[in-house]
């Protein structure tokens, strides 16, 4: 066995072929079946017909797939915008503030603003309803009492307000990130 060969440490490949594998299996190959299928149509009987780009053309420009398309995709960008505006200038402020080395409980700050990043969605989700709900959510009795109860409305139920809401809930949950850059 060559001395370059023996250097190679094999245990590398023992550790990260499981993950590769899993990964693999659960992500890369349902990623490349859904464009391989995109790309098929299904005749009568279930056989697969490779109809190139036209399934796109039809979601695009079909009068039943179209509105959907395009108002998943504004959404999407709204989504987007929002947290391009908000949560990168936020992160961003507040690593200058937390920067500061003379600040007394530092650590337990980055901890706070760090911790949702860490939370799993439902967790976060099931947080926000608690506090956002018109029943019995704690922000309509902190608007009140602060007197503000005519600004409260039931934010994730409303069409208007119900994307907005849910950005600045994405935003609270990743503002860790850009902190942390």
């Amino acid at each position: 066995m060559s001395p370059r060969l023996r250097q190679f440490p094999f245990h590398i490949i023992v550790f990260i072929l499981p993950a590769a594998t899993i990964y693999t299996a659960f992500m890369i190959y349902p990623l490349f079946d859904s464009l391989r299928l995109s790309l098929h149509g299904v005749q009568e009987g279930g056989v697969e017909v490779f109809v190139g780009l036209q399934n796109y053309g039809r979601l695009v420009a079909d009068s039943l797939y179209a509105p959907r398309f395009w108002g998943a995709l504004r959404h999407n960008a709204i989504f987007f915008v929002v947290h391009m505006l908000v949560q990168n200038p936020v992160g961003l402020l507040l690593a200058a503030l937390l920067s500061a080395r003379h600040l007394p409980g530092l650590a337990v700050y980055r901890t706070l603003l760090f911790a949702p990043t860490v939370l799993s969605f439902v967790i976060v989700g099931f947080i926000w309803q608690l506090m956002l709900s018109p029943l019995w959510g704690i922000a309509g009795g902190l608007l009140r009492g602060a007197g503000l109860g005519t600004y409260f409305r039931p934010w994730l139920g409303l069409e208007g307000s119900a994307l907005v809401t849910l950005s600045l809930i994405s935003v609270w949950q990743f503002v860790g990130i850009p902190l942390m850059l």
